[in-house]
């Protein structure tokens, strides 16, 4: 590896399909390059230092809680995978903002990117009608209703909050489209990122 920091931290917002392309990424890096790829998720190690603590049952809980508290569990998470990545390219899968009852929580706080220190920040992004579409057909999870227009703003604001992590951190900020049929075009994208 040339960069000495070898974390990429993924975000996009619920429905975008960034799990679908990290994984895909990840498949592509192995098949040409030979490596594996550690994938880490903030959303569960959250959900592990909350449930070891008795504070939720379930991932969609969490947003749910006092946003004290998420910021105490953020913090907790974000050491657990600092120490986590020290030895191999990761992948730090997580949203950028959270909905919560009291507006938006940054997934991507000071406190948890400079534990991480990551080497860029990938946007995976998706047309906002397309985005909607999938939360409706996803019976898998209890998500928050949002308009087209709600999503929108939801990309652009998560724009913003990548920028901050970069001007934190010094990571480089990616927009990655996922666009309907070409998964395999964005995880070629995100496999150039974590071998670069």
């Amino acid at each position: 590896m040339t960069e000495s920091r070898n974390v990429v931290i993924v975000t996009g917002i619920p429905g975008v399909g960034k799990s679908t392309v990290v994984n895909t990424a990840v498949e592509q890096v192995k098949k040409k390059h030979g490596e594996d790829i550690l994938i880490l998720n903030i959303g569960t190690e959250m959900f592990e230092v909350a449930t070891k603590a008795g504070h939720v049952k379930n991932r969609d809980e969490l947003r749910k809680l006092p946003t004290y508290l998420q910021r105490e569990i953020q913090r907790k998470a974000g050491e657990s995978i600092a120490e986590k990545s020290k030895s191999k390219r990761t992948i730090v899968d997580t949203h950028t903002l959270i909905q919560t009852n009291n507006g938006y929580l940054i997934g991507l706080p000071e406190w948890v990117v400079n534990a991480i220190k990551p080497k860029t920040v990938v946007l995976v992004e998706a047309d906002s009608e397309k985005i909607a579409s999938r939360r409706t057909a996803d019976p898998s999870r209890t998500r928050d209703a949002q308009t087209v227009t709600d999503i929108q703003i939801h990309q652009e604001m998560c724009r913003g909050a990548a920028v901050s992590v970069g001007t934190i951190t010094g990571a480089t900020v990616r927009i990655i489209k996922n666009r309907e049929g070409l998964v395999e075009e964005a995880a070629a994208e995100l496999a150039d990122t974590l071998m670069e």
